[in-house]
């Protein structure tokens, strides 16, 4: 068999991320205080992105590859620093740069069309939110300001 450095990447990436969840799992990070996520594992998924992205065959694909490797240092970072943050890690990562629970998904056809429409729903959204004081992580939100603003916004 002959040896495939994407392949390889791929299956290694897989195995590393494996090994997180069962350390994750089985008490050996948390009961034993392990630091082996953050002191290997992160660090071997971050290298195996960097490489992956010199094997990528597609842009999408190195685009995965450069997430991941972001994803994998700012959690890295972030259990070193014992800050255990994860909408800091996302936002670090470049993963969610909006962390609100309240953000539009599953467009309607008519939103797909209008993007004013989308403009009106989202500015909606953000008034609510701060009308109601709904911050993160979202649990003192009385109302769905999605479902709000898709009521008063119509769609033409």
């Amino acid at each position: 068999m002959v040896f495939n450095d994407r392949d390889y990447t791929q299956d290694a990436v897989i195995k590393q991320a494996a090994l997180i969840e069962l350390h994750s799992k089985d008490g050996s990070a948390l009961d034993a205080g392990c630091s082996c996520i953050e002191g290997k594992h992160l660090h071997i998924i971050e290298g195996l992105a960097e490489e992956g992205k010199g094997f990528a065959v597609s842009e999408k694909e190195k685009e995965f590859y450069d997430r991941l490797g972001n994803l994998t240092r700012s959690l890295r970072k972030n259990m070193e620093g014992d800050n255990f943050d994860m909408l800091e890690v996302l936002h670090e990562a470049g993963l969610n740069p909006y962390p609100r629970k309240y953000e539009l998904h599953g467009l309607t056809e008519c939103e797909q069309s209008h993007p004013n429409v989308v403009h009106k729903l989202q500015s909606c959204i953000k008034k609510v939110e701060k009308r109601e004081g709904c911050s993160p992580p979202y649990t003192d939100c009385p109302v769905n300001p999605v479902a709000v603003c898709r009521a008063s916004v119509t769609c033409s």
